[in-house]
């Protein structure tokens, strides 16, 4: 069981129109989670906007929060402020909270229809990613993305509720992908092959695989019916500066782009380095802590 800062669900939101700065259909709740949330958004991106200053760049990365062991009313305050993409580390948790999200936005967006308002209709053209690949659809525009180590047994319940996974790591997880998603409903499923960046790569079982195994991989889901091929994820190593290990992420994305120049996505960079990440070319960055605060405590 888990705990969280708060539990439950949030306050309904006002009736005042969304700001330029909000996506969502509806205007942030104005709780003092909602509020914590919204200013942890705001130092997050002034970080962002800072890192891309420093290295004079003008593409904007696109910020996945990563919700792991944070309820599903997190989930929903985070939509409100504008946020569309959010990460999950493990199924079983990332299954129940995404069904437990598409009740609660479709129950708000039946109770601004029996109010006359339009305000909870479906922002699913927010579904077009900055790498200018169509994700699949979402309930109401929020992506799920998978970042976790995968179990082949778990890839068909993926399946239902993803529309990225980040952590493509071996053939026989391909498989067990290969063999379900043609029964996906929407778009493909969007794959990032994960890399291990350790030089030389260790025989841990930790995840991701080793970079000499990239084309192969990439290969088998270009091919693969109900799977896209995304680009490359990547952490940084414990035992180096992560600067260095992105900055081989980035050259093999780039060689990776020689043979699939479709798989532009370039998923790097946490809390503690993301200004390392977007300095080189990360175009998605996983963001949990900063945002949400610490992990809850789990029992």
């Amino acid at each position: 069981m888990q705990t969280s800062p708060e539990s439950a669900s949030p306050e309904p939101a006002g009736s005042e129109p969304a700001g330029p700065e909000s996506a969502g259909p509806e205007p942030a709740a104005r709780d003092s989670r909602s509020q914590e949330l919204a200013a942890n958004l705001a130092a997050v991106h002034a970080r962002i906007d800072r890192a891309m200053a420093a290295v004079g760049r003008q593409d904007r990365p696109e910020l996945i929060v990563v919700t792991k062991f944070f309820p599903a009313a997190d989930v929903l305050r985070l939509y409100r402020l504008g946020v569309r993409d959010v990460g999950e580390n493990r199924d079983q948790e990332a299954a129940a909270k995404a069904a437990e999200v598409e009740q609660l936005l479709r129950g708000e967006a039946g109770a601004s229809t029996a109010g006359g308002s339009t305000a909870g209709n479906s922002v699913a053209g927010d579904s077009v990613a900055a790498t200018g690949q169509a994700s699949a659809p979402a309930q109401d525009g929020l992506h799920w993305h998978f970042i976790g180590q995968l179990q082949s047994n778990k890839a068909r319940s993926v399946i239902d509720y993803a529309d990225h996974l980040h952590s493509v790591d071996r053939a026989s997880l391909l498989k067990a992908l290969a063999k379900s998603a043609p029964a996906r409903d929407g778009l493909p499923l969007t794959c990032l092959i994960q890399v291990d960046l350790r030089d030389p790569v260790p025989t841990d079982g930790r995840g991701g695989a080793d970079p000499a195994q990239i084309p192969e991989l990439a290969q088998r889901i270009a091919e693969a019916p109900g799977l896209q091929l995304g680009g490359l994820m990547a952490v940084a190593p414990l035992q180096e500066p992560p600067a260095p290990a992105f900055r081989r992420l980035a050259e093999l994305s780039a060689q990776l782009r020689l043979a699939h120049p479709q798989a532009r996505m370039i998923s790097a960079g946490m809390s503690g380095d993301l200004e390392e990440a977007v300095a080189h070319g990360a175009t998605h960055l996983r963001v949990g802590r900063d945002v949400l605060g610490e992990r809850p405590l789990q029992r």
